[in-house]
């Protein structure tokens, strides 16, 4: 395979990005595969080393000397053209990233994406005054600015599950693979370092043989916190521990101030840059390391430190969960002082134990083995180029009001598909007609159909009368092809669109209730069932007045008393208040308003006879005689008259025992 490694930073420069470059592009040339580097140097003009293809570039000394190149060189593409690439493997987003995409796309090859760099850790190299409001917005660019780049490869490779999962939080829908970096195990085997060696780094910086040293090898900015074990050697009292800084930045000058305050010269050691090949003997010569960075996406210093026998001093991170084990490859520290303690305790311990320790250390680092990680990221390389041949090619586009609908094909198809995305995603993608489109993008196309097609639904249902988030919840979880993120992801942006609001819900339903002149207990009940909590149901309740519920149960208690009909007034209002009960009235305001009606117009005597002539009708097909007689009884009593006014009643009527009824 013909592989292009796209970078802004390479060999002198010395990072983790470097690292993992270069020991990719080692395993792969080992294992017969033609690998092209393309990157750019201090210079107005390009340059070709071998396979090496150097672009001209600015150098940006207040970071870091990061080297930045324009986005498009004519002459560089034609040399990209004569590489015959099979996939390019972008390790940065800006400069040579873009020129890399760019390439891509012009070349029709397939390019996979190393997410090296956690970009919201650096935003105070634009934020200089600390402006939360500047933090948030750079923070937004950044998610923006990921989800673009990342969407617009084949594949990304993520050197930890902390980074992928910030990934994921920017709405990156490409396929993500977690592959920690590899690392080359013999370079890192210290016993090949000889004593000599040792021994003149030591006597170059003042450090005894009796002296015990710890070691920070890496990039002196802002973001890796070097001030903290710094801070931390104000509470060393022991002279013999030493602190070794290995490396240059933007932040060296504002930490040899910071040691010269604290007094700290004879402790807190300089040593400067130092060349890739020298670093594993300035490991060596140290019994531990530190960093206190928590900006790392995997932490290569911590794993070439554990590799080298290096029990490691760090800040809890999610990166170092499987490395740094408390008390077994190393510690653990939130503070300065923390920091101290613990680096005390450790060189307080038998020469056995600290022994038995780098042991440990080593076999932590183990699964980084190079070889894996080629391994890996070689499966990777045949993954992104298989989904880039069975790529679909646009073929129509048809603008509709609030979306687009595309026509896409491939060979594999026998019809074109169709598919409607959000304009959004239209741009995002820059979709064209002969626009190719990955098969995992046209699937995540299809998959966010279904979410579109729900979500225009749901909004054709709220247009005709509101409904809650637990309604609307339901009404999706009857959908096919919706998963249960789907559904929560739907319900949040008709809550943030103002389409869903259970709170406003609340308010407008009880004013309905309250004018239909329901009381507070049925209220309840409805809005439960409506899927509203019921801490926000009782709030809202409590703050009607008590009042009101009364008048309402009044008004309800002499509509009621229109419709009881053939009943005795005793009767009567037994029923209002057992129905004023049922629709959600307390007892005792059902009983207050019973006591309010006036029952002074209401005729016992009328309601009878109209009841026993019912009960006659009845039940006079079926009985006859004293039979009929004691079921007219027993129903007039039923309906709340008094057994001796039923019976006076009949015996006043005309009752004809041989017919068995009234005449």
């Amino acid at each position: 395979m013909r592989i292009g490694l796209f970078t802004d930073t390479y060999t002198p420069d010395i990072n983790g990005v470097v690292s993992s470059i270069v020991t990719l592009q080692k395993e792969l040339e080992k294992n017969g595969h033609e690998v092209f580097v393309i990157t750019n140097h201090k210079a107005m003009t390009m340059k070709r080393e071998g396979n090496v293809l150097r672009l001209p570039g600015l150098e940006l000394k207040w970071l870091y000397g990061y080297k930045l190149s324009t986005p498009f060189h004519y002459a560089a593409r034609d040399e990209v053209k004569k590489m015959n690439l099979d996939v390019i493997h972008v390790h940065t987003e800006f400069g040579v990233g873009f020129f890399a995409r760019i390439v891509a796309k012009n070349l029709n090859i397939p390019v996979v994406s190393t997410y090296h760099t956690m970009y919201e850790d650096y935003t105070h190299y634009i934020n200089l005054f600390g402006l939360e409001e500047v933090d948030k917005m750079s923070k937004k660019i950044i998610s923006t600015f990921s989800r673009s780049i990342s969407d617009n490869v084949q594949a990304v490779i993520s050197p930890s599950e902390k980074t992928k999962e910030t990934l994921f939080k920017y709405g990156v829908k490409t396929p993500i693979y977690v592959i920690p970096t590899g690392l080359d195990f013999s370079m890192f085997n210290t016993d090949g370092v000889s004593q000599d060696t040792i021994q003149n780094i030591r006597n170059t910086y003042g450090i005894r043989p009796e002296d015990k040293l710890i070691v920070y090898i890496g990039r002196l900015a802002e973001e890796k916190s070097v001030d903290i074990p710094i801070e931390g050697f104000r509470y060393v009292d022991d002279p013999t521990i030493k602190f070794l800084i290995v490396g240059d930045g933007p932040q060296i000058d504002d930490y040899k101030k910071l040691v010269k305050t604290y007094h700290l010269e004879q402790q807190v050691l300089f040593a400067g840059k130092k060349l890739r090949e020298e670093v594993p003997a300035y490991y060596a010569c140290a019994d531990c390391f530190v960093s206190a960075s928590l900006s790392e996406t995997q932490g290569m210093t911590f794993i070439e430190a554990l590799a080298c026998g290096l029990p490691v001093f760090a800040r809890p991170d999610e990166v170092l969960e499987e490395l740094v084990i408390e008390n077994v490859s190393g510690y653990l520290f939130d503070t300065p002082k923390q920091f101290a303690e613990k680096l005390i305790h450790y060189f307080s311990m038998e020469k056995e134990a600290i022994l038995q320790m780098k042991q440990q250390a080593k076999q932590y680092v183990e699964k980084y083995d190079s070889r894996v990680f080629y391994t890996k990221v070689l499966s990777v390389y045949y993954q992104a180029i298989d989904d880039y041949q069975h790529a679909y090619e646009v073929i129509k586009i048809k603008n509709l009001d609030d979306y687009v609908r595309i026509y896409v094909e491939n060979d594999s198809e026998d019809q074109p598909l169709k598919i409607l995305i959000t304009v959004e995603d239209y741009f995002l993608y820059k979709i064209r007609i002969g626009t190719m489109l990955d098969r995992y993008i046209v699937e995540e196309f299809q998959h966010q159909e279904i979410k579109l097609e729900a979500y225009r639904g749901a909004i054709r249902k709220l247009k005709i009368r509101d409904y809650t988030r637990k309604e609307m919840k339901l009404y999706f979880n009857r959908l096919p092809g919706l998963s249960a993120d789907d559904v929560e992801e739907l319900l949040r942006e008709l809550e943030e669109k103002g389409y869903i609001n259970d709170q406003l819900y609340l308010q407008e339903k009880i004013d309905k209730m309250q004018y239909s002149l329901m009381g507070k207990g049925n209220m309840r009940r409805n809005l439960m069932s409506k899927g509203i909590s019921k801490e926000d149901i009782d709030q809202a309740l409590n703050a009607l007045d008590e009042e009101g519920e009364r008048q309402r149960a009044s008004q309800m208690a002499e509509k009621l008393m229109t419709s009881i009909k053939d009943k005795s007034k005793k009767m009567k209002k037994q029923t209002i208040v057992k129905k004023l009960i049922n629709l959600g009235y307390d007892s005792d305001v059902a009983l207050s308003a019973s006591e309010t009606l006036n029952f002074e117009d209401e005729d016992d005597h009328n309601a009878l006879v109209k009841t026993i002539a019912k009960a006659n009708r009845n039940y006079s097909r079926k009985y006859h005689g004293q039979d009929l007689r004691n079921k007219v009884m027993i129903y007039c009593m039923g309906k709340g008259f008094l057994r001796e006014d039923v019976a006076k009643q009949l015996d006043e009527m005309e009752w004809n025992d041989e017919n068995s009824g009234i005449n």
